[in-house]
């Protein structure tokens, strides 16, 4: 997935970042992918011919990256309101609910599945209802796994 082009002053060309599922994001100009330095420093392509270096800078709960410059932070999305980070967030309390191993195997898909959601094009209620829905299937599956052992056990 590719956010949104947009225009930063003194680099040759639209912007945008490439989001993968799982991965480190990347750094596009007008298409072509940009130098990576280390960890999430990029070199772009200046437009009066020197390279502009940038950090790309990345939150837990924020689907989108930000990009800083030395003048400015430019973001490549729209915030995410914090109800829905909060949300999004929830399944990292599941996993004390379920141990840390039962509780981690559900709790990490089901976070990287919130964190798709709230990049999508849905509206606010759509991704309120879908990220609503990731958390009771994460729950139901931890809870569901926890009775299968209990009568196991037993």
């Amino acid at each position: 997935m590719h956010t949104n082009p947009i225009m930063i002053p003194g680099v040759a060309g639209w912007v945008s970042v490439t989001l993968p599922a799982l991965g480190r994001p990347a750094i596009t100009v007008n298409g072509m992918p940009a130098q990576r330095l280390r960890g999430s420093d990029f070199l772009l392509p200046g437009a009066a011919g020197a390279p502009v270096l940038v950090k790309l800078k990345t939150g837990l709960a924020e689907p989108f990256p930000s990009i800083l410059t030395v003048d400015a932070t430019y973001r490549t999305g729209p915030p995410l309101p914090g109800y829905l980070k909060a949300l999004a967030l929830l399944p990292i309390l599941f996993i004390p609910l379920g141990g840390v191993l039962f509780g981690a195997v559900f709790a990490v898909p089901a976070i990287i599945a919130n964190l798709r959601v709230s990049r999508s094009p849905l509206s606010a209620l759509g991704k309120l209802a879908a990220i609503a829905a990731i958390d009771l299937g994460a729950i139901l599956a931890i809870i569901s796994v926890i009775i299968a052992l209990a009568t196991l056990v037993e």
